[in-house]
């Protein structure tokens, strides 16, 4: 795939959790998350789960789900995610439909969809009139509970949609997706930021709430008080985020971003982020996983399981690998094409994002990873290939 059109970086008049999460990283992610052309990077396909399955909880707080009991609840829930992903199946990235040639195999696809209705069911029994945007007013406190309605701070600076905001039991609710390894009753410190700005913009809308909870699939509630003082406080760090961007406007995206093991984890922007690529060392391997840039010197075909399927050998350039040499393995055509690029030839420098290590040895094998990797060519890569 050809490596995507870099972001402006441009002014933003106000910030969200998600961005204020982004732009503490590093302002070149935040500017991807903003004006980044989003269609040009394939998303993780638990990042569109999640997104059918806050919309399904939404319908049914809001009482979209024709039904008039729990098991009408449970059908309606199910064809709503249904039709729902169904519709965006064609909205998706190219290498994500030739990698699942049909939206209900998208790794755990059924048991997002159970999960939705899981919760759609709870929420669909508790409440029965939420109030609409209309209703959130600074003046008037509601007195219902609010479903994913936006709430704006009194400077217009920050905003943000909050799953449910339980204003009898004082609390705002965050419904996650993806269950955690270690103890769900813990919150990480991204989690309790999301919490405690909710809570600031809650209070800024004369919503009276101390506390944050996290729900988790299942059920699990990880709880967490949240004082005025410490929603103001993270309140404060937003904007300060916001205003620090704000100053780099116009600058060059490359000239924004501040790379590192930490900062890069898990960033989107690294099939094209050339600072990643001139900063990575091997150090940040377990942190950031598997990412290498390599001139390609040999390239073999073959036929697996009637696919057809690409081995690169490589000249290692850049990347999280101690190696001067690795073989990408395994990799099918149809990715290599997607796009309607050709396959790279000898000579070619290619970039692969979230390889999986399959020999550690002088000469790592890399095999490729479903659900994550990718490779990119572009001829901008053979320009920048001594830089670093």
């Amino acid at each position: 795939m050809k490596i995507p059109t870099l972001p402006d970086v441009v002014r933003l008049p106000r910030l969200s959790p998600s961005q204020y999460e982004a732009g503490r990283a590093c302002k070149a992610r935040l500017a991807w998350t903003t004006a980044g052309r989003r269609d040009e990077l394939p998303q993780h396909p638990m990042a569109l789960l999640g997104t059918w399955y806050h919309a399904v909880v939404e319908a049914a707080a809001k009482g979209r789900l024709a039904a008039d009991n729990e098991e009408q609840t449970r059908v309606a829930a199910r064809e709503m995610f249904d039709q729902t992903a169904t519709a965006a199946y064609g909205r998706m990235h190219p290498l994500l439909r030739v990698k699942y040639p049909s939206v209900e195999v998208l790794p755990y696809y059924y048991l997002y969809r159970e999960r939705a209705v899981f919760v759609a069911r709870r929420v669909a029994n508790r409440t029965r009139s939420p109030l609409t945007a209309d209703a959130v007013c600074r003046h008037a406190a509601p007195s219902r509970p609010l479903v994913e309605e936006t709430l704006t701070s009194s400077d217009g600076l920050l905003y943000g949609r909050p799953d449910y905001v339980d204003v009898q039991a004082g609390e705002v609710r965050d419904y996650k997706t993806v269950a955690v390894a270690n103890d769900a009753s813990a919150i990480s410190p991204a989690e309790i930021r999301q919490l405690r700005l909710y809570v600031h913009l809650a209070l800024e809308n004369g919503i009276s709430v101390s506390r944050g909870v996290i729900v988790r699939p299942g059920g699990r509630r990880a709880d967490a008080e949240v004082t005025r003082s410490q929603a103001d406080a993270e309140g404060c760090q937003a904007r300060e985020v916001l205003a620090d961007f704000n100053r780099t406007a116009g600058r060059p995206f490359e000239d924004v971003a501040t790379p590192s093991a930490d900062t890069c984890t898990f960033c989107p922007c690294i099939p094209f982020c050339e600072p990643f690529w001139r900063g990575a060392t091997p150090d940040w391997l377990e942190a950031c996983g598997v990412h290498i840039e390599g001139r390609i010197t040999a390239t073999t075909e073959s036929v697996i399981q009637g696919v057809r399927v690409l081995t690169f050998d490589l000249d290692v350039l850049r990347g999280t690998l101690v190696a001067e040499r690795a073989f990408v393995e395994q990799v099918p055509e149809s990715w290599v094409l997607t796009g309607g690029c050709s396959v790279p030839q000898i000579g070619a420098v290619v970039r692969v994002v979230h390889g999986r290590i399959r020999i550690p040895a002088a000469v790592p094998v890399i095999r490729v990873d479903r659900t994550l990797t990718s490779l990119w060519t572009d001829s901008r890569l053979t320009r920048t290939e001594g830089n670093g």
